[in-house]
């Protein structure tokens, strides 16, 4: 059976709307591979998969896990200037001494 006849014995499922590029590349990879489609089908519908989990991973992860240093460095300082309009009191030299923090061990 020639990979082309193979291929048109291949479930491929009609409702997603790659269905036709997803064809295309079993088809393709079935060349390259010397493997029949129905070899790389399960192994392509599990990297798609993966694929996919990891997308949805990142967007689901943190801005920290996810960001680089300079866009991390540029948050942080959005958010020490938003806090510089409110009437907030400035701490003084001896409620920011160590000796303040921690009395019990000075």
């Amino acid at each position: 059976m020639s990979n082309l006849q193979a291929m048109s014995q291949i479930s491929i499922d009609t409702s997603n709307p790659y269905s036709q590029e997803i064809e295309q590349v079993v088809g393709t990879l079935s060349k390259i591979t010397n493997r029949s489609p129905e070899e790389i089908k399960p192994c392509l519908d599990e990297l798609i998969q993966r694929l996919s989990q990891k997308k949805d991973d990142l967007a689901s992860a943190s801005f920290y896990e996810t960001s680089t240093h300079e866009e991390w460095s540029v948050e942080f300082h959005r958010w020490i200037d938003s806090h510089k309009e409110e009437d907030i009191p400035i701490l003084s030299d001896e409620a920011m001494s160590r000796e303040s923090m921690y009395p019990d061990r000075f």
